[in-house]
């Protein structure tokens, strides 16, 4: 693969922006924030932190779940997870929008 050229092995260089569960080849999988971004949507604050996979950079947009099980689990502020370890699962959840059940990304575990 080179920068002009997608690799044709897999499709992670013909995914969007976001990190999503069926990009991860295996789980559990570590991932370490490197950045982290906040945003009003209609009213709602929205976190999404950018990860490293594959040697690329996504976003991750960390649900209320992941934001519960972080803040239950000692990170007092959303910017004292970069730098973090964490852990990542896959789960099935339901879709608010579609009511179909789909892949999703469930932080597990906080490594040291």
């Amino acid at each position: 693969m080179t920068e002009t050229q997608p690799n044709m092995d897999n499709w992670v260089d013909f995914a969007g922006e976001y990190l999503k569960a069926d990009l991860i080849e295996e789980f559990p999988v570590t991932l370490v924030p490197v950045s982290i971004d906040a945003a009003f949507d209609d009213g709602r604050a929205r976190l999404a932190v950018q990860v490293e996979y594959r040697d690329k950079t996504w976003k991750l947009e960390l649900n209320k779940t992941n934001q519960n099980f972080l803040r239950n689990n000692g990170i007092s502020a959303p910017k004292d997870i970069i730098g973090k370890k964490l852990v990542f699962d896959k789960i099935k959840v339901r879709n608010p929008s579609t009511n179909a059940m789909v892949d999703s990304l469930v932080i597990t575990e906080i490594a040291s």
